[in-house]
């Protein structure tokens, strides 16, 4: 179905390049706030740039009906959304009156390509799995390369979006692949095999441990002294010849050998990553220093900005401007800080009542400790650990500035037979509120003053799905 996928996408692009001709207005492009998203409309810009064709960004956090109201004021005559709006389509459709094209790898509200003047370029239509195969990055890439074969060159950046949304499991499959194929092909992206851990390239080796959150090492993150100790311990020089601080991709194969086997150990039980060592993706034309060498890193640094309410500064990234990328790398940090001070606030609290622990899932609430943009990413960095056994459910939730309970799920390991979406769906069924996303990744939104009904339905929605039953 990839030939019919690219043949879809292909025409949509050329009655996109139809549309744009006979328009007088920039195209509105509206991208999400993470690095989906963020790449995704990036793509768009340097494509639509490239063509001479005026056009407008929003990055936002998600598509809503105060959003859709203020779209249909404005003077734009055609809008591109990139990474989401799939849950708004019959609504979008029937509220503007305006060519609107939704780039969206999640899966589909209605099974129609197109409503009314809103057209669809979904992968799931064609059999494409939106979760493993394909981001929405990937999309707006293959859209910018129907435009003109010359975007091929951006193919890095769906690299990136795939990255962020956690489609590279040891390598790419499905769509991912043919991207990264054009990766190489144009001399961009190389594969190095080495310890698959955020900083590789650009820190110290303890202050690549001290940040790890993915292992989580305890006693180790977060602690610089731990750290330079743990490194030691395991028989490390933390410094080199010139009495600088060694960076991993210094480490002889017998020092990386010995780091390994110290995580291996530290991190188990249920702390980590089940594999260390493996393929990490390089920008060949990047210095070795750049935080956009490693493309994990690059689709952090993205993360991060549009995390921490600075989506443009990612934009920018992308794009390459110098000023972004500077105040970007202290965004960087101070994300990274908020990540390690949420997985702390996880490990000291998961005996409180804050922490509900049973049988085949865990519901977090995090209330105003964790930032309603980090919750996500504390969900799915659980996910990703031995915490919990495998196909154990995780609902998080933390409060919103706007008066609105932000809820994430994940699925610990590779669970396929419980579907995240209907979960959530059933969650907020009797009341106001809004959700969708994957199979293995959902969330959704609801008012503050319904937690107490929201915790009984997410309790008993949960209790169905699973077995339930207490922790021994």
């Amino acid at each position: 179905m990839k030939e019919e996928f690219l043949t879809h996408v292909k025409d949509m692009a050329g009655e996109f390049l139809e549309l744009v001709e006979n328009s007088s207005a920039p195209v509105k492009i509206i991208g999400n706030l993470d690095t989906d998203g963020i790449t995704s409309t990036s793509i768009l810009c340097k494509a639509f740039a490239r063509k001479g064709i005026p056009y407008s960004t929003a990055i936002v956090k998600q598509v809503n009906s105060e959003l859709i109201e203020s779209l249909q004021n404005e003077t734009f005559e055609i809008l591109v959304f990139a990474d989401l709006a799939t849950a708004f389509i019959q609504e979008l459709a029937e509220t503007i009156d305006k060519p609107i094209f939704v780039l969206d790898h999640h899966f589909p509200e209605t099974n129609e390509k197109r409503v009314g003047k809103l057209r669809q370029i979904n992968p799931h239509f064609f059999s494409i799995d939106g979760q493993k195969e394909i981001s929405a990055a990937g999309i707006s890439y293959f859209f910018a390369k129907s435009i003109s074969e010359s975007n091929s060159d951006l193919a890095y950046l769906a690299l990136v979006g795939a990255i962020g949304d956690m489609q590279e499991n040891m390598g790419f499959i499905g769509m991912n692949k043919l991207i990264l194929d054009d990766a190489i092909a144009k001399d961009m992206v190389e594969m190095r095999e080495t310890l698959r851990i955020f900083g590789i390239q650009t820190k110290p080796i303890h202050k690549v441990l001290e940040y790890s959150t993915n292992p989580y090492i305890p006693g180790v993150t977060g602690n610089e002294r731990s750290a330079i100790k743990f490194i030691e311990d395991a028989g490390i020089d933390v410094y080199d010849k010139a009495r600088n601080f060694k960076k991993l991709v210094s480490l002889s194969k017998e020092e990386l050998e010995k780091l390994v086997n110290a995580i291996e150990i530290k991190k188990t039980p249920g702390t980590g990553m089940d594999i260390l060592v493996g393929p990490v993706f390089l920008l060949k034309n990047e210095e070795d220093d750049s935080f956009r060498k490693d493309l994990r890193e690059f689709s952090t640094l993205l993360n991060s900005c549009g995390r921490m309410g600075s989506p443009s500064l990612g934009v920018g990234v992308c794009l390459d401007d110098p000023y972004s990328c500077k105040k970007a790398y202290d965004i960087l940090r101070r994300y990274r800080k908020e990540i390690i001070d949420a997985l702390n606030w996880f490990y000291n609290n998961r005996r409180s009542e804050k922490i509900i622990e049973k049988n085949g899932y865990v519901v977090i609430l995090a209330e105003s400790n964790i930032r309603d943009t980090i919750i996500g990413t504390l969900a799915s960095l659980l996910a990703k650990s031995n915490v919990y056994p495998e196909e154990t459910i995780i609902l998080s939730s933390s409060y919103c500035l706007d008066g609105m309970i932000k809820l994430s799920l994940r699925a610990s390991g590779n669970k396929t037979d419980v579907d995240l979406r209907a979960i959530v769906k059933d969650i907020i069924a009797d009341g106001p509120g809004y959700g969708g996303g994957h199979k293995l990744a959902a969330g959704a939104s609801i008012p503050q003053d319904r937690e107490d009904s929201f915790i009984r339905n997410a309790l008993a929605s949960l209790d169905k799905y699973t077995s339930g039953s207490p922790k021994a």
